[in-house]
């Protein structure tokens, strides 16, 4: 087992046995928050005087686990992921560790660590709403330009993946999860591909509103920047069609 621990917390040793300890703790204690292909969980670490959230990613099969000799796993990646986007001024939980568990050699489990946020989701909001409030709708834009400005595409960028706290003046602030599928990148992306980035988020006619804001933000013309969003959506709707197929 291979357990990298951010120094910030190194002199907690009731965390470091619990990150040691994971694959029989991590059935038998916490409250699930999540379950879908990987199980995410809270832990209350009396130590720190706190909650973390423990994600859990999926066992791989047999050739992924032998690929996983020459791969980073994507604990590794969440973890790593988090710092660049801290230095890049991009809020995310703090990360405070991963975990990767091996069994003959080869890659069993893994799991990436950091502090519970107290900020929400945004997926309930996005649930209840045929289309945004305007100022959230125009603050998400913002975010999601000043993430295409940094280099950073988040292949998950679901609404579900996005936290969000208001301050006293009803200021939105974003902060990203599930950082695993990040990639950072140095050149200049094109309107058609930081419209791909972002067309998982909510239904048709919200994703259409966010783009409209999105283009209105960076001067673009938005009544085709909103045509070329949905055929963006229609492709990618169609690409999930034919998966489940």
């Amino acid at each position: 087992m291979k357990v990298v621990i951010n120094d910030e917390y190194k002199n907690y040793k009731d965390l470091e046995s619990f990150l040691e300890s994971l694959d029989t703790r991590y059935r038998k204690k916490g409250r699930t928050l999540h379950v879908d292909n990987n199980a995410v969980r809270s832990f209350a670490i009396t130590e720190l005087g706190r909650e973390i959230v423990v994600k859990r990613y999926q066992k791989n099969v047999k050739l992924q686990r032998l690929l996983s000799l020459f791969k980073t796993c994507q604990a590794e990646k969440a973890y790593y992921n988090a710092f660049k986007l801290q230095e890049l001024g991009i809020d995310t939980p703090n990360p405070i560790a991963f975990v990767k568990q091996t069994k003959i050699g080869l890659m069993d489990y893994c799991y990436f660590a950091c502090e519970k946020s107290s900020s929400k989701s945004l997926e309930p909001i996005f649930q209840i709403s045929r289309q945004l409030d305007q100022h959230l709708a125009t603050s998400l834009a913002r975010f999601l330009i000043d993430l295409h400005t940094k280099g950073v595409l988040h292949h998950n960028l679901k609404e579900g993946n996005i936290l969000y706290t208001q301050d006293a003046d009803t200021n939105y602030h974003f902060s990203l999860i599930d950082n695993n599928t990040i990639e950072f990148t140095e050149r200049d992306l094109s309107v058609r591909e930081r419209l791909e980035n972002i067309c998982k988020l909510g239904n048709k006619e919200i994703f259409l509103q966010i783009a409209g804001c999105y283009a209105e933000v960076l001067g673009l013309d938005k009544k085709m920047a909103v045509e070329e969003a949905s055929e963006v959506r229609n492709e990618y709707e169609q690409k999930k069609k034919t998966q489940k197929k």
